[in-house]
């Protein structure tokens, strides 16, 4: 563990940590990276904006003191949430819902991963509204292979 925490990937005997730069690497193994140097920094830009939005749920979820979080829950649903997905589903139409390139890159493959995980943090639906973010999440739970993989996975709380 080169960080000592988790994930790592493996590969040829050399062990690397941080979940983003192995997206990356598996998206350009697997052709979901971008096909040039501007692609490749469009794509980063959605998934860096997906994390800030994460990070922005995270902070609230897991503050500890109850009456500082419910004063910030308000300012999350009111101002965050509706301003990222509002964004995002902009971005997703204009793309024939995906995120980037009007194709499938990692960054819809990112999005539909964590889109779970943001629902259990904020105990909402948080694409109920927002059709074109739900037609990209629906494109990448499509794929034959990551049915398959779903449909294996072991069942998580989360």
């Amino acid at each position: 563990m080169p960080m000592g925490q988790m994930p790592v990937l493996e590969v040829d005997g050399k062990r690397v940590h941080q979940s983003l730069a192995m997206c990356r690497y598996v998206a350009k193994q697997v052709g979901l990276a971008g096909a040039n140097p501007l692609e490749e920094l469009q794509i980063d830009a959605i998934v860096d904006t997906i994390n800030d939005f994460r990070l922005k749920i995270a902070i609230v979820a897991y503050e500890p003191d109850d009456i500082v979080k419910e004063k910030k829950m308000i300012t999350l649903n009111n101002e965050v949430i509706p301003f990222y997905l509002t964004k995002l589903n902009v971005i997703a139409k204009e793309n024939s819902g995906h995120l980037v390139l009007g194709k499938t890159t990692w960054a819809d493959v990112y999005f539909a991963g964590i889109v779970d995980y943001l629902n259990y943090l904020t105990k909402i639906n948080l694409l109920e509204n927002f059709p074109n973010l739900q037609e990209c999440v629906t494109k990448v739970l499509e794929n034959d292979n990551i049915k398959a993989y779903i449909a294996k996975r072991p069942i998580t709380e989360v």
